[in-house]
């Protein structure tokens, strides 16, 4: 599908079916970030159209990254350098 973004009141949206060609995401995640705010000026209409502003979908797609590179930066350690849990006999001692 071609994203071809809709004017609508002085300003170019997408559908969630079109964003999902801009963003490189899924329509699952697009809907998710719907719910939780975070594609400002985004508009609903009824319960499942959602239309998004193109800037914001172009920000958003900057905020994106892998699975095996977004949350690496979150561990305070390597898995590989992580003190192994005792086992629970040995601490009842």
């Amino acid at each position: 599908m071609i994203a071809m973004a809709q004017k609508i009141d002085g300003g170019e949206y997408l559908t969630v079916a079109e964003a999902v060609d801009v963003m490189g995401c899924t329509e699952g995640w697009i809907r998710h970030l719907l719910g939780e705010g975070k594609l400002p000026g985004a508009r609903r209409f009824g319960k499942r159209i959602w239309l998004i502003p193109v800037q914001a979908a172009k920000a958003a797609t900057a905020d994106l990254s892998t699975r095996s590179v977004g949350k690496k930066h979150l561990a305070k350690r390597p898995a590989s350098s992580r003190a192994k849990p005792k086992k629970a006999a040995a601490r009842r001692k």
